[in-house]
């Protein structure tokens, strides 16, 4: 094998792998806007071949090959390359360790637990879901074993969903975090509240819609390459930097819900759209990590959707669909949707609790992967967790141990990303305010600036650098908790009208 012929292999490797994750990701997204419920049985086939396909890519004995010769040259590769190859290494890790069959049987148990998730969510009894849960948990714990037996289980999920990340850099995250905001939530829960009753008006889906479009359009979204569907679940999906789609759910009854969902989105989308074209069709061309996406959709949704200077910027867009609020001001709405209120569900928390349901996440996967925690046990220790963090007990399972999906898609120590994600955010926008008139821009609509410089220091990247030596370059520093502890602060100290 020469230099010149394995590059060329390499190349061809990663379009072979772009084409048929782009498949799978259209198929999936059909999934869950427009395919018939009948349809599923003949997706998950073809789901199944082009997934195993694209894991034979790099698990065969060519593959293989390739990737160790390449390895061997590093030094001889670009930089884009030998980023690509040491990706494309970490894929395929798991499969030198573990048997293929096995691995799948791992992802087929995955989809079958989701599914059984859905039933006991909506039943919200935990024991339907316990057996599935129990094979998932021991199954991780082996396939951690068996590919780095000399780390710990929860170490290596944590790494394998975010580059780097570890059991002890959350730990002393988490507890910097819960230090710093503990004091916060307390002090905010014991104020009186203000007014959130505009927020129970019902909107029509049309008119979140036409709000929705409007939100996309003003900050930056290119509607030639971004499309906005329905789903009963919100996310955003990257075919490529030429196709992404936002999906959201319009609920008559809480219009909160798609506002800031696709503000979120949008964060997301904006990330994909703007990596660097040279690195498209590559391992490179996308979001380097879920953690690094949250601080994207986070520095969107919190710390310019739910800022007074937007909500002045779209305050017309808002009353023109929405008569009724024309009745309050933007200060008023931007107080109700930063009130700090307890509740047991994470996609209902406030900024200031949202960490606290990561925490709580945290604590319970590392129990249940040490084995410190049975399965069995685990909806009791959730009830207990909440009350500690939140202040409040879930009144049934559904409120609790099986409002979230990951743990039963095999999205194990997934949770640390979101709650250091949205830590970034906040940091990311300190350094950002020492450069724009960011409240400003806001006001008068002009993300523009802001949009160039997370394209400058973050989007174009993709995935070329490591999760944190991305945010490094881009914040000037070590991720640092009191950055978000101090945005909280003053958010809360204008919200309720006393120094936090």
């Amino acid at each position: 094998m020469t230099l010149v012929g394995a590059r060329r292999q390499l190349e061809e490797l990663q379009k072979t792998e772009f084409a048929l994750r782009h498949a799978s990701g259209a198929l999936e997204f059909d999934a869950v806007t427009l395919a018939p419920p009948g349809n599923r049985l003949a997706r998950s086939h073809t789901l199944g071949v082009l997934g195993e396909a694209s894991l034979k890519l790099i698990s065969s004995a060519e593959g293989i090959r390739l990737l160790d010769f390449l390895t061997e040259h590093l030094d001889q590769l670009t930089p884009p390359e030998r980023r690509s190859v040491q990706l494309l290494n970490r894929s395929g890790e798991i499969l030198r360790h573990v048997n293929l069959e096995e691995y799948l049987s791992f992802r087929k148990l995955s989809n079958e637990a989701e599914s059984a998730w859905a039933i006991a969510q909506e039943r919200s009894d935990f024991s339907m879901l316990e057996p599935w849960l129990g094979r998932l948990f021991a199954a991780a714990r082996r396939i951690a074993s068996l590919t780095l037996p000399d780390r710990p289980a929860y170490d290596f999920w944590l790494d394998f969903n975010e580059e780097g990340l570890t059991e002890e850099r959350c730990a002393r995250y988490f507890s910097s975090l819960r230090e710093l905001t503990a004091p916060l939530l307390a002090k905010a829960l014991e104020l009186e509240a203000p007014d959130c009753s505009m927020l129970n008006v019902r909107v029509p889906p049309l008119y979140q819609q036409r709000i929705a479009h409007a939100n996309m359009d003003a900050l930056g979204v290119d509607s030639n390459r971004c499309r906005l569907a329905f789903s009963d679940h919100p996310f955003t999906v990257a075919f490529s930097r030429y196709d992404v789609r936002i999906c959201t759910r319009y609920i008559p009854e809480s219009f909160t819900t798609s506002l800031y969902g696709v503000i979120h989105e949008c964060g997301h989308a904006l990330y994909e759209l703007n990596t660097a074209e040279s690195l498209q069709y590559t391992r490179l061309g996308t979001g380097v990590s879920m953690g690094v996406h949250e601080s994207q959709s986070r520095f969107y949704e919190n710390m310019i959707g739910r800022s007074l200077p937007w909500t002045e910027f779209m305050w017309p867009t808002l009353v023109r669909n929405i008569p009724e609020l024309a009745e309050s001001t933007p200060r008023d709405f931007y107080r109700a949707v930063n009130a700090v209120r307890r509740t047991p569900l994470r996609s209902d928390a406030d900024e200031v609790s949202y960490g606290m349901h990561i925490i709580l996440r945290f604590e319970l996967e590392r129990a249940l992967l040490d084995g410190e925690l049975t399965i069995h046990d685990a909806p009791d220790a959730w009830n207990e967790l909440s009350e500690k963090y939140l202040g409040c007990r879930p009144a049934n399972d559904a409120e609790g141990i099986l409002q979230d999906s990951h743990w039963a898609s095999g999205q194990i120590g997934y949770f640390p990303a979101y709650a250091i994600g949205t830590a970034a955010s906040a940091q990311l926008m300190d350094v950002i305010r020492r450069q724009i008139d960011v409240d400003s821009a806001l006001r008068e609509g002009r993300p523009d600036e802001i949009n160039s410089w997370l394209r400058e220091h973050v989007w174009r990247f993709g995935a070329l650098y490591p999760p944190m030596e991305l945010m490094e370059r881009a914040m000037g520093g070590t991720l640092d908790m009191k950055y978000y502890a101090d945005y909280l602060s003053d958010k809360l100290s204008e919200v309720y009208g006393v120094s936090f």
